[in-house]
């Protein structure tokens, strides 16, 4: 069954496994690959056992990271992604944290990743780094040039951590990015819970056929209520031992609770 088919059916949840420093990340504190890939196999297998309905590997111990994802980070996540891939029955995603869309699709495709996400994929963001611009076009460029078209684009449409360069209408730019660009699903996400569920209310409006998805926010206190706004939910640092670190060991309790809040009554 397809991760766009499981969307569909509402309560889905993508749990993000924060990759620590490869070892050619600019940190002191790198890592040796095989410790990297250790803790992503036994944090994948945590989420999956505890009901999580899909694993998001994202690099975000290279921080800080390139506008365009360099080589051996492409080399790094696909390595890493194959092992995850080999323990998992439920869907596998690819992001990253450079602001790249082939590069996310490359991996993607030599892991066998069943989707990738996209931040800033229509539009224009000022963010700490500098100014972002949508990368729509290298992203499906890409997956049709590497013969990815099984790897769906989830598209984030807006970025809480950045602001946008002219006039937020989400509604033409979620019109855009599902028309125009191709994105199979949408991520949309509020600096705030209210405004969250204001950008899910107005592409709502739009019917634009794909799955709506929120990118962060979600955690155990306000599950309930925001399984009401949308099919899927992206959920990371509310999964581990010690939220405030990165590179916390995944709880499989939590994974366990949240994935039951968000399914609700659907299981």
């Amino acid at each position: 069954m397809s991760v766009l088919t499981q969307l569909q059916k509402g309560g889905f949840s993508i749990g993000v496994l924060h990759l620590p420093p490869f070892p050619t990340s600019l940190r002191r504190d790198r890592w040796p690959l095989e410790r990297v890939i250790d803790y992503a196999v036994e944090g994948a297998r945590r989420m999956q056992l505890a009901g999580i309905s899909s694993v998001l590997l994202q690099n975000v111990g290279d921080e800080p990271t390139h506008l365009q994802a360099p080589p051996q980070t492409v080399a790094y996540m696909s390595i890493v992604g194959r092992e995850v891939k080999k323990v998992l029955d439920i869907p596998l995603g690819i992001t990253l944290l450079d602001h790249d869309g082939a590069a996310p699709i490359a991996v993607a495709k030599a892991v066998g990743a069943d989707y990738v996400r996209i931040k800033t994929y229509v539009g224009a963001m000022v963010k700490m780094t500098g100014l972002l611009q949508g990368c729509y076009y290298e992203t499906i460029r890409s997956r049709r040039e590497l013969g990815a078209e099984q790897v769906d684009i989830l598209a984030d449409i807006f970025d809480r951590e950045g602001t946008p360069l002219g006039a937020r209408d989400f509604g033409e730019m979620a019109t855009f990015a599902v028309k125009s660009c191709m994105a199979d699903g949408l991520i949309l996400t509020g600096k705030s819970t209210a405004e969250t569920s204001q950008i899910l209310q107005e592409v709502r409006h739009c019917h634009l056929g794909v799955p709506l998805l929120i990118g962060g926010g979600v955690n155990g206190q306000n599950a309930a209520e925001m399984r009401q706004l949308a099919q899927g939910f992206i959920v990371g640092g509310c999964l581990k031992e010690d939220p405030d670190d990165d590179f916390s060991p995944i709880a499989a309790d939590s994974c366990r609770q949240l994935s039951r809040l968000l399914r609700g009554g659907l299981e």
